[in-house]
């Protein structure tokens, strides 16, 4: 009988020794935010994003997204600026955790840790990211995420099966959308993706959108004869900067919007042939890669007859587009459209550089999302 008891205190030391290096080990750890790899497959993106650096994802067009579901307290997430354009540098971002109205984060110099959630209550939440600058500005690198000790990433919810892909440039990357007036100069501050028409007409249509904008970028010709490469040249691109990543047209949308054209008139008429050929190549291009897409070729309102002067540059673009989209359904392709919106008008304000206000843009998505849900069925 001693034998049995003396075995049996052992065996009670053995695992009272055991149990409080456990609970040694417990209470270190409990101090130990989670550290979360930027390469999760929890965490869900929209837009085109760079998958090749292993440190992390990159991303540079303006609207896209990242949403994160998450438990905890807190969230910190660690983004390194990438800028392009130091004159409108840094690059702006806007955030929202749980439907909460949006705040702003501008990107500093440097791998840098942003808590953008603190206090919250005890359970799941979701944050959503959204870059609200375009690649002019630069690109940002999603480095990782932290969260309390013992929280955990949860996958994120699912997106809409709606997708809507906008082409153009700075009439839909929301250049200016927020300056006074006309006479400001191009800057982070004063420019918004989220407020182009294209941003809000997808949100009425419960769409995910992707934005491929570029200010400056027109069919055949930039703004300034700027030399770098035009919309169509990046339109394959996972990062515009970059003719090293490819994008490999996965993601499949419903519907592609063009709105080019404007830059293409800056100082004169560029060739009707020429803007024609570049636009109808643009066109096939988008065709081939989604066969069953409708394709929507928008006059925006940024091009005007009345500048620069003597060209009658709307009238043209409107000939020209108008007469492809005829040309297309001869062949046979009805899935594309043209669609008109207004000029700029002074009584509705102007952004910077006489770029579209937000009141234009506004009129803008009212007047094409019942064009779009038409078209698409929805």
């Amino acid at each position: 009988m001693n034998s049995v008891i003396g075995a049996w205190k052992k065996t009670l030391a053995w695992v009272r020794s055991r149990a409080w290096i456990a609970l040694a080990l417990l209470a270190g750890c409990r101090g130990v935010p989670v550290q979360v790899s930027p390469q999760s497959p929890g965490l869900r993106f929209s837009g085109r994003v760079d998958w090749r650096d292993p440190s992390g994802p990159r991303i540079a067009w303006g609207g896209s997204s990242l949403t994160v579901r998450f438990t905890g307290t807190s969230l910190g997430i660690r983004l390194l600026d990438l800028p392009k354009y130091e004159e409108a540098a840094p690059n702006r971002f806007r955030f929202s955790v749980d439907g909460a109205p949006f705040r702003d984060l501008y990107i500093g110099e440097g791998p840098i840790l942003y808590r953008i959630a603190e206090g919250l209550p005890r359970g799941e939440h979701v944050l959503r990211l959204e870059k609200e600058t375009e690649p002019a500005v630069g690109e940002t690198q999603l480095l990782g995420l932290e969260l309390d000790p013992g929280a955990r990433l949860l996958p994120a919810p699912p997106a809409s099966p709606r997708r809507i892909e906008f082409i153009g440039d700075s009439g839909l990357t929301g250049f200016g959308i927020e300056g006074k007036n006309a006479q400001c100069s191009f800057n982070a501050e004063t420019q918004r993706a989220s407020l182009t028409w294209g941003a809000l007409a997808a949100q009425a249509l419960g769409a995910e959108a992707s934005f491929v904008a570029f200010s400056g970028k027109g069919v055949a010709v930039n703004y300034g004869n700027d030399p770098t490469p035009p919309l169509p040249q990046l339109y394959t691109r996972t990062l515009p900067h970059r003719e090293d990543a490819p994008w490999d047209f996965s993601w499949v949308p419903d519907a592609v919007v063009i709105q080019l054209g404007a830059n293409d008139f800056w100082k004169e008429h560029p060739g009707e042939q020429r803007f024609r050929d570049a636009y109808h190549a643009l066109v096939a291009d988008i065709r081939h890669h989604y066969p069953q897409a409708h394709i929507v070729c928008v006059l925006g309102s940024g091009v005007s007859d009345t500048h620069p002067k003597d060209v009658q540059a709307r009238t043209r673009v409107r000939e020209l587009l108008s007469g492809l989209v005829d040309s297309l359904h001869q062949q046979g392709d009805t899935r594309v459209h043209f669609a008109e919106v207004p000029a700029n008008r002074e009584d509705e304000g102007l952004g910077c550089l006489w770029h579209p206000s937000r009141k234009t843009h506004q009129r803008t998505a009212e007047q094409m999302t019942p064009l779009l849900r038409e078209w698409l069925g929805w």
